[in-house]
Parts: structure tokens; sequence; C-alpha cells
């Protein structure tokens, strides 16, 4: 078998691995009954908000915050948004992704009460077609199907966000936000995936590594 062939095969190989293991983790994150699900966004909000202010007092001056709103069965980012509108607001400036006008990823800014708009995917994302560059960006609350204390992250299978993280000039904090039964001992991981600097859930928040 050639180099070429054998780089294919283990590609192919992992290709297969992520999406079973993407099956296993959905089907467990949708299985989270819903007063759990509250329950444990608001324990993962808060341990998020306690790294935001952590992070927030190493920077000069206004501080970015790239963030996600969540889909379907995801952990809620309501109460992130909510803490951070509460205090100082004008001390972050938040970011959601966009996808309505490009194929890979736009950060556009963000406030309260301004209008949102569903995506291509149903996401709902600012109306504004003002774009941040991703290299303003001090914090990236990532979301993810899966994650490893390591630091490895499963996505949805497009990689919108690896892609995104990978620019040159890039320097951000990158951490996962997710419930603890997303977290399993290994995620498989290739060349193009980015890892995270911190992981949290409704337990806390961790380096990995």
């Amino acid at each position: 078998m050639s180099p070429e062939e054998r780089l294919m095969t283990q590609e192919s190989r992992l290709v297969r691995e992520k999406k079973e293991m993407r099956r296993g983790l959905v089907a467990r994150r949708d299985a989270l009954p819903k007063e759990e699900r509250k329950r444990h966004s608001q324990a993962a909000g808060d341990h998020a908000l306690s790294l935001i202010r952590r992070l927030r007092k190493e920077r000069e001056g206004l501080f970015t915050l790239a963030l996600f709103l969540s889909f379907g069965s995801e952990i809620d980012t309501r109460p992130i948004l909510s803490g951070l509108f509460a205090e100082n607001p004008e001390e972050t400036r938040i970011l959601l992704p966009s996808l309505r006008h490009s194929k890979e990823i736009v950060l556009r800014p963000w406030h309260k009460d301004a209008p949102l708009t569903p995506g291509p995917f149903g996401i709902l994302e600012p109306e504004t077609r003002e774009a941040v560059p991703p290299e303003e960006v001090d914090l990236f609350l990532l979301p993810g199907v899966g994650f490893d204390r390591a630091g490895h992250r499963l996505g949805y299978g497009r990689g919108y966000y690896d892609r995104l993280l990978a620019r040159v000039g890039i320097a951000g904090i990158r951490a996962g936000l997710a419930f603890s039964e997303q977290v399993v001992p290994e995620i498989p991981a290739g060349a193009g995936d980015v890892p995270i600097h911190y992981l949290i859930t409704e337990k806390g928040w961790n380096a990995c590594g």
C-alpha cells in the first residue's frame, strides 16, 4: 500500500469512528430529561461566567467573547447571556456565528434585544451584516457533540469551527461548553481538528491537556 493509500485509509477510518461516536453522543444528549438540561445549563453557565470574569481581568479594554445560541438539545447558553447583561454589559462585546451570507462562519456583533433571524440550519443569528474579525476574539465558547479532557472536540462533521479557528493570527482562548454526559475518555482526532484550552460543564471548568 502506498503512503497516499495508507493516508486515505486512515482518514476514512477516522471519519467512520467520528460518525459512530457522534450518533451515540447525540442520542445520549437527547435522552437527558428537560429539567436536568435546564438545571445543568444554569450551573454550567455560572461556571462559564466565572471563567469569563477571570480572563477579563487579564485583559485591558473591551473583552470580546464569541459564543453560540443553543440549538436542539445543546446546553443552553441563555444563562451566560443573562449573566453578561446583568453585570457591566459594556465591558464585553458579544459575537455570534452567522452562515446566512457565507459558506464559512462569520462572527457578527449582538446585544440584548437586537433582532435575530434563523440561519441555514434553523439556528438564530444576528440580522446585522456587520462582521468582526476572529482575530479580535479573546474567548471562543464552542459547541460540540463530545469532548475529552485532553482538549479534543467532536463537532457536527462540517468543520466550520475548525476552519475558523485554524486561521493564521487567531490567538483567542478556546473553551468547550457541554453537559458532563458529553465528556468521554477519548475523542478521535485528526490533523485538522483544533483542540480547546478549557472544558466547561455543570461540574465546573478545567484546563485541558
